[in-house]
């Protein structure tokens, strides 16, 4: 019997998740509000998705592992891969540079020269 890889990530306040929302066809960065029980947001408030909990949720165990790799690293890996792969991950975070409380395709940050 194959193993189940396991996945290194953190649930603390103000961590991003990479999450499905239960019947929504759409990949998103969530961030949690509460670690215990689990709370999260995909959205600022007033919106459909700025207070999910657990079951509302599956998370991305190995995408979440690679974004927040990502948010350590200050690099751009994750989101220039899935937008390689033609995948949007969608959130409508202040902490993304949302600033019109819409929900948005998150896209990899330009690169300077």
């Amino acid at each position: 019997m194959k193993e189940k890889q396991k996945y290194s990530f953190t649930t603390e306040v103000g961590d991003f998740l990479i999450v499905y929302v239960v019947g929504v066809p759409q990949i998103f960065i969530a961030e949690v509000t509460q670690s215990s029980p689990l709370r999260m947001k995909i959205h600022e408030k007033g919106g459909l998705y700025d207070d999910l909990g657990h079951d509302a949720v599956m998370i991305s165990d190995w995408r979440t592992e690679q974004f927040q790799r990502d948010v350590i690293e200050d690099t751009n890996t994750f989101l220039e891969e899935q937008a390689e792969k033609g995948l949007k991950i969608a959130s409508g975070l202040e902490s993304l540079g949302v600033t019109d409380n819409t929900l948005q395709s998150i896209l990899p940050a330009a690169v300077s020269s």
